[in-house]
């Protein structure tokens, strides 16, 4: 069974070495601002808010109404992320480009389902985190690969892809609007035919 979360890139000309160059910049402003702390303050926060929307609204107005702004967030979001991790060098928009994310929204969330996705999501976070450890030090390989041959070699772009599939899985089911639980399971590859 497909995962209702898909991630496809398509594959660019050569990547650009300025572009890394605008990538190391960002991040060490976003570092400035202590965006990571973000990340733990959004991870409590984001069930309480899922809970409060669904107690307020029912789970059905939250799936029909709410899920599919969620789902352009989280498409801005892979944008940002393939820009960041070297897999695009086109800057997020909202305008459709080489990152696509497909989100069908699903289930019957409740307040409780969207309060215990504090636990029952620890052992995705627990995987997200090792994959991004790992992603950190590809990204770097990476990056001089980039600068030096302008390249980035596909065992690289296939771990950056997993590990912000992956990513992009665990938000959307901490957000309630899938009900599958993050998996790093690859995407069906299509295959160009003649």
């Amino acid at each position: 069974m497909r995962h209702p979360v898909h991630l496809s890139i398509e594959p660019e000309g050569r990547p650009r070495r300025i572009h890394v160059v605008l990538r190391l910049v960002l991040m060490v402003a976003l570092g400035f601002v202590h965006f990571d702390r973000v990340y733990g303050v959004a991870y409590l926060a984001v069930p309480a808010l899922v809970a409060l929307a669904i107690g307020s609204r029912g789970a059905g107005r939250y799936v029909a109404e709410d899920a599919p702004r969620l789902a352009r967030l989280l498409r801005w979001l892979a944008a940002a992320g393939a820009y960041l991790a070297l897999l695009t060098d086109v800057p997020p928009t909202m305008a459709p480009g080489h990152v696509e994310l497909t989100v069908e929204p699903g289930g019957a969330p409740t307040v409780g389902s969207a309060l215990l996705r504090l636990v029952t999501s620890l052992p995705a976070l627990l995987l997200v985190a090792v994959l991004s450890i790992v992603a950190s030090f590809c990204w770097l390989v990476g990056a001089v690969c980039i600068l030096v041959a302008e390249r980035l070699p596909n065992v690289l772009r296939s771990f950056l892809t997993l590990t912000l599939r992956t990513q992009l899985r665990l938000v959307a089911y901490h957000l309630s609007i899938v009900d599958a639980y993050p998996s790093v399971a690859e995407e069906p590859v299509a295959h160009a035919h003649g």
